[in-house]
């Protein structure tokens, strides 16, 4: 029997729905008896790739929520290039990134019943970067500034760029605390600074120390950029001055400068 054209479209879309279905329910992945997470983590990557998306989630699922009971290493990792990679995923089987939103929903439920509410804000906040959803970020801390301004103070620098994002620079006034936030931006430069000095490879030394004075000048110049717009000029100078005696380049120079008149440094091209 010939189909006509409109009962192979449906066919077709049937198809794929028992697909998506079928690989919805029917993993049957368990994670092994002693797992590595780097290696379930490169596995997550390849299954996607391999169209086994229900194997894809389920390891993306298990690095979540296991990788740093085995190595905590992978704090950073598992809050950037595992996200990444789980939208990516979301991008070809919906599921992903329905799952994905009720791990960020569950953490921001945490951030707003507990005591201890830093990493499940870390959590809230890095899917929401990932799922380019940061104005949810800018809510839950606009929340917690009403309802809990202790735990908002200890959140705030995670909350901070998507309240950038949000032009809440009031807000972020109220929570800046100048010496601290540089301080803070000098230990992570000096430490990127001397990891860099470890490294036996030069390509691989200069590449760490470009990076290290890029994220320096985008900070510092933040910094001064929010001292401004929230009217404390002599502090932004002070900044400026100090951020200048550690690492006195054009291209600092050259952003301080536009801080100065309260404009931010660009994004970093990823």
């Amino acid at each position: 029997m010939k189909l006509a054209p409109w009962q192979i479209g449906l066919l077709a879309i049937a198809i794929l729905i028992g697909c998506v279905l079928f690989s919805t329910f029917h993993t049957g992945w368990k994670p092994p008896q002693n797992p590595n997470p780097s290696e379930i983590f490169k596995e997550a990557k390849a299954d996607a790739a391999a169209g086994k998306y229900a194997d894809a989630l389920a390891k993306h699922v298990w690095f979540h929520q296991n990788a740093l009971k085995y190595d905590e290493g992978l704090y950073g990792v598992r809050l950037s290039y595992a996200l990444d990679d789980w939208v990516e995923l979301g991008a070809k089987y919906p599921p992903a990134l329905k799952k994905l939103r009720s791990i960020r929903d569950g953490a921001a439920e945490k951030v707003r019943v507990g005591k201890d509410i830093r990493e499940p804000f870390n959590d809230f906040e890095s899917i929401n970067e990932a799922l380019k959803e940061n104005n949810q970020t800018k809510d839950l801390f606009v929340w917690l500034d009403a309802t809990n301004p202790i735990a908002a103070k200890e959140v705030y620098d995670l909350a901070q760029p998507a309240l950038i994002q949000a032009k809440e620079y009031k807000l972020c006034g109220k929570y800046i605390d100048m010496a601290k936030t540089f301080d803070q931006i000098l230990y992570r430069y000096n430490t990127a600074i001397r990891v860099a000095g470890d490294k036996q490879v030069v390509e691989q030394k200069q590449a760490l120390i470009n990076l290290a004075e890029q994220s320096y000048s985008e900070d510092s110049a933040t910094l001064v950029a929010l001292l401004v717009l929230n009217e404390r000029m002599g502090d932004a100078n002070w900044v400026a001055d100090e951020a200048l005696k550690w690492l006195n380049k054009p291209e600092l120079k050259k952003e301080l400068e536009e801080a100065k008149k309260g404009q931010f440094p660009p994004p970093p091209i990823k």
